[in-house]
């Protein structure tokens, strides 16, 4: 960073409870859990240290010496020949939930490719291509990384430039075709994208003829067309207050800019945690301050985070929350409110800050990638997918840049913060571009190289502490850590069932069962071993439960055991992150189910008992979705991936009015009751979206057209 020396940004953390620390006893990074390696890397023997070390060796610990805690043997121990023997600590309530996560990562990774002999040979004829692309790919990374996998538990730097060679695999998927053709074996690849369902065969024997030739009329790639013909964001700037002059963002209240600041933070950054709120009110805040908002970064990201910030504060507003830093027991206006008073909210601050970054769009160090995805989650709120898309693919862009040509410590603060940028960037991506088969950057190449974050904090010790200008009371960062980390695990199962089993045979002996029965139980271990903090229970998804509608309601009525955490104040921030983990275990359920309603619509005679069932499950856990109900009808603001849930619901109103005008009674049959409420839903969230995205208002014309 330009405003501390690497020396002192690179520091680790010095308290030896936290739980991200180090590895000993804990979760050890996904590679190490993927191929674990003695440690065979040169370099000196003993590495220095500038902190205690949490757990020395017996050796070291006699002899009172300063143990560098490397294994299997320590710097001391291997420069005397000696037996390096560790007596580990006992873990943590916290140190175990996160164990348990890291652990079941371990086992969705690596269980498919040990599937039992028998499934193997069934899935050999169908899968041919596509399982020795997959397996192609997990051995030779781990052939070609297995010492630097190894050096990465041990703290050394990992040099990425290495790593990036001809045998990284095959490149990123990109389904342009929606029309593809058979293989030699007379498999089909089914369009994962939710707007692919009108293509289907089976739907469109069903589907009205007048919605089918409007949509031909429109081209198969109208929402691409659509969000990128759509005009700009109005380029003016509108001072705050309104007479004031250009120099506008010098004369704010420092209340103000602490306000929404708190609020970004309270409210977006903990489910998609890009920024390290320590860093930005020590270091980013000030240098933004001092410059007077000039072109500079710090002023770049200072701007976006106000920009959202104004979001954040309409959501509070909208939900009923108190502010951050606020004793009141629901919203109370500040003086300042009139700020977020233009359409959209926070629109003066963002233009400030596209102005500022003409500037300095070449650079591509971490705050420049914190800037496009801050951009990418402003432009996703205010439905503008393509624009989000151009500003993710940005971000991917200073990913590689940092990743490849240069040796990472991810041990470091530095290094686990390219960590957190590498793992928003591409989750993010994946959603669009799964979507709407838009061009892949390559960011998804390096998921093997790049471990998932340890969340390291950032040490503020000699500097002007952060606290003075953060809010007390704030909610613990771990809860929306192992968050975040569920949600790495839940992207990889979510990419496996995609590889595994969207595929077609006119002989109907696709999707296999076995590959089915295995996906589903790597979800359910998913959450069976979520941490106590972010625990549900699978029949509590089985009948629609509003999320409460006040923070009063939330605080009494919530049933999430937090038992290893402080219990957090009520925020939107953790109404989102509790929804979104109950949504995406009925996401995971519904798109294991969406192959089988393929095979129904397109050969409905050839359906067995079995899977009945599955399109009767997949129809189930389409409905009901918890970020859409209850408090969410009010906050609007605070909706995540607005635009996936538009494409999410236009695929569904489809497949629920093909099935239930199905000509087969059985296939009717599997309509789960409320399915009428549940479509008047999805309907009432197009139409409320629909003024802010033209291919959302085209989706919803197509619609009408039922």
């Amino acid at each position: 960073m330009s405003k501390r020396p690497y020396e002192e940004s690179s520091r680790p953390a010095q308290h030896a409870d936290n739980a991200y620390q180090h590895h000993n006893g804990l979760p050890l990074p996904i590679h190490d859990l993927l191929s674990p390696q003695e440690d065979h890397s040169p370099g000196p023997s003993k590495r220095p240290r500038n902190f205690i070390a949490s757990v020395a060796c017996e050796n070291c610990r006699l002899k009172k010496t300063r143990c560098d805690e490397s294994r299997p043997k320590c710097g001391l121990c291997k420069s005397l020949g000696l037996d390096c023997v560790y007596n580990e600590r006992k873990s943590s309530k916290r140190d175990q939930s996160l164990s348990l996560i890291m652990s079941t990562l371990h086992r969705l990774e690596t269980k498919i490719e040990h599937l039992p002999s028998t499934v193997c040979n069934d899935m050999q004829p169908v899968l041919r291509g596509q399982v020795q692309a997959l397996q192609g790919t997990k051995e030779t990374n781990s052939a070609a990384h297995g010492h630097s996998h190894s050096s990465s538990s041990s703290g050394n730097k990992q040099p990425f430039s290495q790593g990036l060679t001809p045998d990284m695999g095959p490149p990123d998927d990109f389904e342009f075709d929606e029309h593809p053709t058979k293989d030699s074996n007379g498999h089909v690849s089914i369009s994962f994208s939710q707007h692919g369902v009108i293509l289907w065969p089976g739907t469109r024997e069903i589907l009205p003829e007048g919605l089918l030739e409007a949509h031909e009329h429109l081209g198969k790639n109208y929402v691409i067309d659509l969000e990128m013909k759509r005009p700009s964001l109005p380029m003016y700037i509108c001072p705050f207050p309104p007479q004031a002059a250009d120099g506008w963002l010098e004369t704010l209240p420092l209340a103000m800019v602490k306000g929404l600041a708190d609020a970004f933070f309270a409210t977006f950054n903990p489910f998609t945690p890009i920024m390290d709120r320590n860093f930005f009110f020590a270091f980013t805040l000030g240098a933004a301050i001092e410059n007077s908002f000039g072109y500079t970064m710090e002023s770049c990201l200072v701007l976006n985070v106000l920009a959202l910030g104004c979001l954040a504060v309409q959501a509070h507003q909208e939900g009923d929350y108190p502010l951050p830093g606020t004793r009141s027991g629901g919203f109370e206006l500040p003086d300042w409110m009139d700020v977020i008073d233009e359409e959209p909210p926070g629109l003066r601050f963002f233009n400030e800050a596209r102005r500022r970054i003409g500037f300095l769009m070449c650079d591509n160090d971490i705050q420049s990638c914190q800037f496009y995805l801050l951009s990418s989650v402003y432009y996703s709120q205010i439905l503008r997918p393509m624009d989000a898309w151009a500003m993710i693919h940005r971000a991917a862009t200073c990913c590689l840049s940092m990743l490849t040509n240069h040796d990472v410590n991810f041990d470091e603060w530095e290094g686990d913060m390219k960590s957190r940028v590498y793992w928003n960037c591409l989750m993010n991506e994946t959603i669009l571009v799964q979507e709407l088969h838009l061009p892949p950057s390559g960011l998804a190449r390096l998921e093997e190289f790049v471990p998932i974050p340890k969340f390291i904090p950032f040490e503020t010790a000699g500097f002007v502490s952060a606290s003075l200008f953060s809010s007390a009371g704030e909610i613990d960062d771990a809860f929306f850590q192992y968050h975040f980390l569920a949600q790495v695990a839940h992207r990889i199962i979510l990419t496996r069932i995609r590889h595994s089993l969207y595929f077609y045979s006119d002989s109907g002996t696709f999707p296999l069962p076995a590959v089915n029965a295995e996906l589903l139980h790597q979800l359910e271990q998913w959450r069976i071993n979520l941490p106590p903090a972010l625990k549900f229970s699978n029949e509590a998804l089985s009948t629609p439960a509003p999320a409460p509608t006040s923070p009063a309601q939330q605080s009494t009525s919530t049933s999430t055991p937090r038992d290893t955490l402080t219990d957090p104040p009520p925020s939107p921030a953790i109404v989102v992150t509790d929804a979104m983990l109950r949504g995406r275990y009925k996401i995971a359920k519904f798109h294991i189910g969406r192959p089988y309603l393929y095979k129904a619509l397109r050969i409905p005679a050839s359906l067995t008992e079995h899977d009945l069932e599955q399109v009767r499950t997949g129809l189930q856990y389409a409905m009901d979705w918890p970020v859409m109900g209850g408090i969410f009808r009010e906050m609007k603001s605070c909706i995540p991936i607005k635009f996936a849930f538009c494409s999410q619901f236009f695929g569904q109103i489809l497949l629920f009015y093909c099935i239930s005008h199905s000509s087969s009674p059985k296939i009717r049959d599997t309509l789960p009751d409320g399915w009428e409420r549940w479509n008047s839903e999805m309907w009432r969230f197009l139409e409320d979206c629909a003024p802010f995205s033209p291919a959302v208002a085209q989706d919803l014309e197509l619609l009408r057209l039922l």
